[in-house]
């Protein structure tokens, strides 16, 4: 990930104010920072002078030097538009009376800077990188005026054979180190890259790798096949922090630098290659990547940062289908532009996250060249090699994982931030990989330990699939009550008084609060008085029920000081952000929790006159909106112990291929309320609505605004507009907005 620039500030010693003591660690520093130049240049690949020269056999040239002043102010307008005699060139510089100050500019606009003093430049030119070396080495010698800051600039040409991750893994190996990390960084869309070393600040207490270009022995920029460098020869005597801007100034000249793209070692290979071929074994496979890019994709352009990734264009694989059988050729080529599937290459350069792309597969038997099969698949075209052949179900056959890196900005993925993979399992039936959801590749390797077909195991798993939210009449022995969420329903049962019992206390007992004591019925000869209960009279309670907390959820919907809800594993989980009818049916069963405040008050149903007219609405809804679709259509009600009520109804509807279950419960709070909706094939038993129904009970209002949610008035909720209850969803209409031609 490419990393912020923050210039560095480290405060670097006061020198000792006697002269001569001040000039001597000041020549020392000289020699060091001029043989660590001598290191650099060796690094970029300059040959040998003796070697040269065997190989050369023109006499080489003599080049006068060439001396120049100019203002600080005009340095680097200067060295950017000084034409050198030869391409090996340096410039040694003396600046004195030496200040800066950085000026205000727009965020898009270079940074500028006000500077004084005089910089005096000596030009030396070389016939060669070696010549140049060995000039910087004698030079290594000279002594210095300790009043004046002494720079070297210098430029050479990077040969045709001189690669920029070659040149980075030179560097990284002579000066790298975990102080100062070595990075490169690319900049002005991509014309412009440059090594630099960095070093570790603090800041306000935090940690920051800084580009500290005024003290980093590597500061290389690569512009084309040119590379320049500038490098302070002697340190301040006291803190100066803006000496920095001098080389801000100066490459700026070459290209934008604000925003800088790091680099990592992948993309500073296709900086300057254009293709790669890897080949590897176990299984043999063999990978083509290009440079992804083409001058045709909008807005990016040839130049652009984003080039620097490879395309996988091709990919082959030869596979063992089993240990001892027969082998398999799988050809991946990119699906052409002009296909059904549109690959939409241009949209990854836009907006700089990874996607899949089609390729078209082709399976062929190596042994007599039938091509088995014929079809596409979805690959990254991040990594080349996504691709695994174990054995998933354990039938003995190779079955294909594919997996799926995604990335943002550039980003390499790692494998545990990859999305979902695919899966292909081979049918030996069919002689073919079929795809397959990691649902149905659990129930293949179930099939084949049981010794049964997949649809005779499908079948044995819906049998016995275990319905974890089933309501209890009574806690199991030892259970703990605060592992279980308590309801009690409408329907009424038998209640012996005991001693000390008083209607709150029974109210606590079986709603969880006493202020429900009113919906505890008396016989009709019972004492009026409902203060005064009899030891052993009946009285009549609400049935009780008890659902089992989780004990495996994924923590599910939270906002701080507002709401929380639970998510069971399971079940697709969704938070509905939008309308609806436009939600994907394509998982087996899906949840959506709808938090959001309460529009309509602490209860809208708390009366049961009121809960009685909205079931005829409902039902009314399902006879007009779904004549001849709807089935089954039942209400539940409860009450809490936490003092609300909860709310739901269910119903089977035919879409004319299929039945669904279609499940919708509320509860509502004080400030906030939640609405949870289940969809889900039919199936023989109440997983779906046992599930729905514990989620919306699992709901909790702590006040306060949600912080998320939906309803607000721009995006209205599925069929408003067709009942007398617009807060709530109408899954009348939802259904028949989905399925109704």
């Amino acid at each position: 990930m490419a990393k912020a620039l923050y210039q560095n500030t480290e405060k670097t010693e006061k020198k000792d104010s006697n002269t001569k003591s001040r000039q001597n660690p000041q020549r020392v520093i000289c020699i060091i920072s001029i043989a660590t130049l001598s290191l650099l240049l060796a690094a970029c690949g300059a040959p040998s002078t003796e070697a040269e020269s065997a190989e050369t056999k023109e006499e080489p040239q003599e080049w006068p030097e060439e001396h120049d002043n100019c203002n600080v102010q005009e340095l680097s307008g200067y060295l950017y538009e000084h034409t050198c005699a030869s391409p090996y060139a340096s410039a040694a510089i003396t600046i004195k009376d030496y200040e800066a100050e950085l000026l205000e500019t727009e965020w898009d606009e270079p940074e500028a800077f006000r500077f004084g003093g005089e910089a005096d430049v000596t030009w030396f030119y070389y016939n060669s990188l070696a010549e140049m070396e060995t000039a910087l080495n004698e030079a290594a010698v000279q002594e210095m005026d300790g009043n004046a800051f002494h720079f070297l600039y210098y430029t050479f040409p990077m040969m045709e054979d001189d690669h920029a991750l070659d040149l980075y893994h030179i560097l990284k190996k002579r000066f790298d180190s975990q102080e100062h990390p070595l990075s490169a960084w690319s900049t002005d869309k991509g014309k412009l890259f440059y090594y630099l070393q960095e070093t570790m600040d603090e800041v306000e207490g935090y940690e920051f790798f800084c580009l500290n270009s005024r003290n980093s022995r590597v500061n290389l920029y690569v512009k084309g096949q040119t590379a320049y460098g500038l490098t302070l020869l002697n340190e301040p005597e006291e803190d100066d922090e803006t000496l920095e801007y001098v080389f801000m100034d100066l490459f700026q000249r070459y290209g934008k630098q604000r925003g800088g793209w790091g680099l990592d070692e992948e993309r500073l290979y296709w900086v300057d290659h254009d293709e790669r071929l890897t080949e590897l074994s176990d299984p043999k496979r063999s990978f083509r990547e290009v440079r992804g890019i083409d001058e045709n994709w909008e807005e990016a352009g040839d130049e652009g940062v984003q080039r620097y990734f490879g395309l996988l264009v091709e990919a082959d694989y030869e596979l063992p289908l089993t240990e001892d059988g027969r082998m398999l050729s799988l050809h991946f080529s990119l699906a052409p532009e002009d296909s059904k599937e549109d690959t939409e290459l241009r949209y990854y350069l836009l907006n700089g996250y990874c996607m899949d792309e089609p390729y078209d597969m082709t399976v062929t038997d190596m042994e007599t060249g039938e091509v088995l099969q014929e079809r596409s698949i979805s690959l990254c075209i991040e990594r080349p090699d996504t691709i695994t052949y174990p054995d998933l179900n354990g039938d003995g056959y190779a079955d294909m994982r594919v997996g799926a890196p995604v990335h943002a900005s550039g980003s390499i993925a790692e494998e545990e931030d990859y999305s979902p993979p695919a899966y292909l399992l081979w049918d030996p039936r069919a002689e073919e990989f079929v795809r397959k959801t990691e649902r149905e590749v659990a129930n293949s390797r179930q099939a084949v330990e049981n010794g049964l077909t997949e649809e005779e195991q499908e079948e044995k798993a819906k049998r016995e699939r275990k319905d974890s939210f089933a309501p209890l009449q009574e806690l199991p022995e030892g259970a703990e009550t605060e592992d279980y969420i308590k309801l009690t329903g409408d329907k009424m049962m038998e209640y012996e008084v005991q001693k000390g019992d008083s209607l709150w206390r029974i109210s606590e007992r079986f709603y969880g609060s006493g202020y429900k004591w009113t919906a505890i019925e008396r016989s009709e000869d019972a004492p009026k008085d409902p203060d005064y209960l009899l030891v052993g009279e009946t009285v009549f309670v609400p049935e009780v029920f008890y659902i089992r907390k989780d004990p495996y959820s994924r923590g599910g919907l939270r906002s701080e000081g507002s709401f929380q809800i639970e998510q069971p594993d399971g079940f697709a989980y969704y938070f509905l952000n939008g309308d609806l009818a436009y939600a994907p049916w394509e998982e087996e069963n899906q949840i959506h929790s709808l938090p959001i405040t309460n529009p309509v008050g602490q209860n809208p149903f708390h009366e049961s006159e009121d809960w009685e007219a909205f079931q005829a609405e409902a039902i009314r809804c399902s006879e007009e909106l779904c004549p001849g679709s709807v089935s089954n259509l039942t209400f539940e009600k409860y009450h809490m112990e936490d003092g609300c009520d909860l709310y739901g109804y269910f119903f089977e509807y035919d879409t004319g291929e299929e039945i669904l279950e279609y499940v919708d419960f509320f509860k509502f709070g004080k400030d906030n309320m939640a609405e949870v909706i289940g969809i889900r094939e039919q199936e023989p038993n109440t997983v779906l609505v046992n599930t729905v129904r514990y989620v919306a009970a699992s709901f909790t209002d702590y006040g306060g605004e949600p912080g998320m949610g939906w309803g607000d008035g721009v995006i209205p909720n599925v069929g408003a507009d067709q009942w007398e209850y617009p807060y709530l969803h109408n899954l009348f209409e939802a259904a028949r907005e989905q399925f109704d031609n």
